[in-house]
């Protein structure tokens, strides 16, 4: 449609125009166009994810919750979105639940990687009064398959929004090794 010198494209049927007198051009739509590096960034964390809780066995855990990270229109409410990404229960005489963030990232840009913002690191606090978090990071290699993996108590990180791999050496485990649950030490192996 053109009106005088001014064009106002028409984008598809979900997209609809507002006020054609403004400057810029409104549009109410019900999922916004997807942005390629953004649906890319999905996918990696959703598949760090699935890594993730893939090496928990059945036999000794059980996944309660899996929140997995996908695009989501603006307006939408998640009320938990923002807590650890898997919650599990360690399955012995008694049970002992726990929750795991999921983070990865392609390399350590001078030695340090960014794993979290200050707003993150404080829900995670907050959750982990209600039950025990724990961090797993995956460094290089891909998403699904992470040349290094480091997984350390939430209590460990709370200080640092960025992390440096010397601090994280003493945490690494081979990415390939499934977890098991220290109900005295309350770690995860």
């Amino acid at each position: 449609m053109k009106i005088g010198r001014i064009k106002f494209p028409f984008v598809g049927p979900d997209v609809y125009l507002v006020c054609p007198f403004r400057t810029t051009m409104n549009c109410i739509s019900p999922i916004p166009p997807t942005n390629k590096a953004k649906s890319v960034y999905y996918e990696q964390v959703r598949l760090f994810e699935e890594y993730v809780k893939n090496l928990f066995s059945e036999k000794n855990f059980k996944l309660k919750t899996w929140r997995k990270s996908r695009l989501i229109a603006p307006d939408t409410f998640i009320s938990d979105i923002s807590y650890p990404d898997l919650e599990l229960v360690f399955i012995r005489a008694l049970h002992y639940p726990f929750a795991v963030e999921c983070k990865w990232r392609k390399r350590f840009y001078k030695g340090k990687i960014a794993w979290a913002t200050q707003n993150q690191i404080n829900t995670y606090i907050e959750f982990d009064k209600k039950m025990r978090v724990f961090i797993a990071l995956g460094v290089g290699g891909t998403p699904s398959n992470p040349e290094k993996l480091f997984v350390t108590p939430l209590l460990n990180l709370i200080n640092y929004t960025e992390v440096y791999e010397h601090q994280l050496i003493r945490y690494k485990r081979k990415p390939t090794n499934r977890f098991f649950y220290d109900t005295i030490q309350q770690r995860l192996w």
